[in-house]
């Protein structure tokens, strides 16, 4: 047997002894549980049991995993996205930068009609409105 749970009230995991407020689970279960989490669920004490479930799906409020709707989860797994997408854009951004200036201290042409330096802001300024969009 394991014991699912948390002694600090802060940091949930399983333990090989009893506590108060643990919750029981069979080692199959503990098992079925960790391969679950290995393909991207999160493991959550969910009334008086414990669950593997998909992020987006459940939301911790006031101390207690609430199960979202439908519209909810949607909402979460956008916001979730976003965030992913905010990240990649800033180092996109990041990389540019570090391109631009190369354009500055050596200007040269990319084609015919176009620097550059002019081709790395034309991008920078597609991702920072991007940027913008998503983060309203």
């Amino acid at each position: 047997m394991k014991y699912y749970g948390t002694k600090n009230n802060k940091d949930y995991g399983f333990y090989d002894e009893q506590f108060e407020n643990s919750i029981e689970i069979t080692d199959e279960y503990w098992t079925e549980l960790l391969d679950a989490q290995c393909e991207g669920k999160i493991i959550i004490p969910y009334e008086n049991t414990v669950k593997a479930v998909f992020e987006n799906e459940y939301s911790f409020i006031d101390n207690n995993w609430v199960k979202l709707s439908e519209d909810e989860a949607k909402a979460k797994q956008l916001t979730i996205q976003n965030a992913i997408r905010l990240d990649e854009i800033q180092a996109e951004l990041d990389e540019l930068d570090i391109k631009r200036i190369r354009a500055i201290a050596e200007p040269s042409l990319k084609d015919e009609e176009t620097t550059w330096l002019e081709y790395y802001n034309t991008k920078i300024s597609e991702l920072r409105n991007e940027y913008s969009e998503l983060s309203q």
